[in-house]
């Protein structure tokens, strides 16, 4: 008696794993299929199966709802057959990471900054970057308060952007010849951070190097009120 139990059971074991592959197979082929079916930017960028697997149907429609780019809608996200656009995948999803800042959306935008971090690549235009880390730098420190690990990660950012500036810099008087550098977050809210903590020789030399490249911004005042602070600190 006990070998025929020994094979029922076997059967049976079969019987249900066979069946729980056929359910993981099924869902697989839904989501294949879904994936065929986003086309817009998404599509065009290879992200459809990224868009489907890290967002909640919910999340994408609210992504849909709160992304209304100048001259389109969120609707472009997702619809719409393009042959071509000038337009990057870093730049869009760094576009797309600046509309959800707030707290209730700040884990949409850090899972948008990830994805866009992970596609910078040689080929990757400077300013696409440049642009990427402002809003990683925005969305970071703006949530400070509501994440433990949020000021940390606008510093990283911060230090990020100032790493690429001398690139970013050269772009800039590239495609906009005429004009002078523009503010640079990165350095700019790296010497605020170091200023509150007390850290005014750090803060001082931020904004020298953020003056000698040329970029935008109160440098000489804030290399003037730091020494002060720190020279009342010395006891000079």
């Amino acid at each position: 008696m006990q070998p025929k139990i020994r094979k029922r059971n076997s059967q049976k074991s079969f019987w249900v794993g066979d069946k729980r592959l056929g359910s993981v197979l099924s869902i697989f082929n839904i989501f294949k299929k879904e994936s065929k079916q986003v086309q817009g930017k998404i599509g065009y960028f290879g992200l459809s199966d990224w868009w489907l697997s890290n967002f909640s149907v919910a999340e994408r429609e609210h992504i849909i709802k709160t992304f209304q780019p100048f001259g389109s809608s969120g609707e472009s996200l997702i619809k719409g057959n393009i042959s071509y656009t000038s337009e990057t995948p870093v730049g869009l999803l760094s576009a797309l990471a600046s509309w959800f800042s707030k707290k209730d959306d700040r884990t949409i935008a850090y899972r948008i900054i990830k994805k866009a971090e992970e596609m910078i690549d040689e080929s990757s235009n400077i300013l696409d970057i440049h642009f990427l880390y402002q809003s990683k730098i925005e969305i970071y420190y703006r949530n400070r308060d509501n994440d433990p690990d949020a000021l940390e990660k606008a510093i990283e950012a911060c230090k990020q952007q100032i790493e690429i500036s001398p690139k970013a810099k050269i772009a800039f008087q590239r495609e906009y010849e005429d004009s002078p550098l523009p503010a640079h977050k990165g350095f700019g809210q790296l010497a605020i951070i170091e200023e509150k903590r007390k850290n005014f020789e750090a803060a001082i030399q931020i904004s020298k190097a953020a003056l000698e490249q040329g970029w935008a911004g109160d440098w000489e005042k804030r290399i003037e009120r730091c020494s002060k602070k720190l020279d009342k600190n010395s006891g000079i």
